[in-house]
């Protein structure tokens, strides 16, 4: 059936859309999948941060292409369906890895991350990789780890002073109470 110039127009500004938001495409072919399965891998991806679209692949290589972004033609030909990475790529990988394992009609073909694009041979990796936010709480860890050692030394000198100070006032008192128990025996 053939799409209406102003269709096209709305589907090329949603792909560009999309396209803006993610973190990453992984490009699948679906081709004799049925629909509870195609549905099953919706699902997963939700729970990652993902969506999951069959697409026009025309159209989807000019919204690539509008963002700067290189568009494949080995991955993007013949029934795709195309998972926009979201929140979490790694995630996202391991999904459709766990659902291929079962569903033997899910081809997962690449992925393209950034300009990059990641064959499907290198997608097992890609799922080895941390999510971005224990990306970010690493990196916080190493901005913090420099303060904490510079405020452990900035207050070393002060626990050192409370320190002779609590063994001297300790000394004071022992030696107030040994001269009132001297008092206290003559």
């Amino acid at each position: 059936m053939a799409v209406s110039y102003e269709r096209k127009e709305e589907i090329l500004a949603k792909y560009t859309k999309l396209v803006e938001k993610t973190e990453g495409l992984i490009v699948t072919e679906y081709r004799g999948m049925k629909m509870n399965e195609f549905h099953d891998i919706r699902k997963a991806l939700r729970e990652v941060g993902s969506s999951y679209l069959v697409t026009k692949n025309r159209l989807l290589k000019i919204a690539l292409r509008n963002r700067g972004i290189a568009a494949p033609n080995d991955l993007l030909t013949g029934p795709v369906a195309i998972t926009f990475v979201h929140r979490d790529l790694a995630g996202s990988v391991k999904a459709l890895l766990d659902k291929k394992k079962t569903m033997e009609k899910l081809i997962l073909k690449g992925a393209i991350v950034g300009s990059i694009v990641v064959p499907e041979a290198d997608l097992e990796g890609l799922s080895n990789l941390p999510s971005l936010d224990q990306i970010r709480a690493q990196l916080i860890g190493l901005l913090i780890a420099p303060a904490q050692g510079l405020l452990g030394v900035l207050a070393a000198p002060a626990q050192g002073l409370v320190g002779v100070l609590d063994a001297g006032s300790n000394q004071v008192a022992n030696v107030l109470a040994a001269y009132a128990n001297k008092e206290d025996a003559a």
